[in-house]
C-alpha cells in the first residue's frame, strides 16, 4: 500500500491533461499554468471549480484501490458511489466509498458495513509548462489555494 504522494498528484494531472484542457486544470497565469496560484503573485487563490469533479473522482477511486486489500481482508467488497434510499443515499449524493457485503452500487442497509466521506484534493502547487512536463513548485504553504486539508466542510 503506498500513501497519497506527490507522484500521485503528478500522475493525476497527467491523466486529466489526457482528456482536458489544461484550462480546466491549472490556473493561467502570465508566467504559466499552475494548480494554484503562488503567494508571491497577484490573483485569486480559489480552488478551480473546474478542477474539483476531476479530482473528487480521482480520489474517490485512488481511496478504492487503497481500502480495497483491507475490505476483501474482512470479506468486504470496497464500492464507489454506493446508493441506498433507505439511508438517504441517492443518485444524486452516493456515498463516496463503501465496505459492503456485495459488489454493487445499489445496496441495502444490512449489507453498508462502513461508509467513507473523501475529502482530499492535490495539496501541492505543480506548473505545467505546456509540453506535458508537471513541474512541482512548492507544498501547501507557498501558495494561495485552500486544499481539503485546510477546508473546515
Amino acid at each position: 500500500m503506498k500513501l497519497w504522494s506527490r507522484q500521485t498528484e503528478i500522475t493525476f494531472f497527467e491523466k486529466a491533461l489526457k482528456k482536458h484542457a489544461p484550462e480546466k486544470l491549472f490556473y493561467a497565469l502570465g508566467e504559466g499554468f499552475y494548480a494554484y496560484v503562488p503567494k508571491k503573485v497577484d490573483g485569486e487563490g480559489q480552488t478551480l471549480q473546474s478542477r474539483n469533479s476531476l479530482i473528487g473522482t480521482y480520489t474517490e477511486e485512488w481511496c478504492k484501490a487503497f481500502f480495497e486489500p483491507i475490505a476483501k481482508d474482512m470479506g468486504l467488497f470496497a464500492v464507489n458511489g454506493v446508493v441506498c434510499e433507505e439511508l438517504g443515499l441517492t443518485l444524486r449524493s452516493s456515498a463516496d466509498l463503501a465496505f459492503c457485503a456485495t459488489p454493487c452500487t445499489s445496496q441495502t442497509p444490512e449489507n453498508i458495513k462502513l461508509l467513507f466521506e473523501i475529502k482530499m484534493s492535490v495539496i501541492s502547487n505543480y506548473s505545467y509548462t505546456g509540453r506535458g512536463n508537471i513541474i512541482f513548485v512548492g507544498d501547501y504553504s507557498t501558495h494561495k489555494g485552500n486544499p481539503s486539508l485546510l477546508r473546515s466542510d
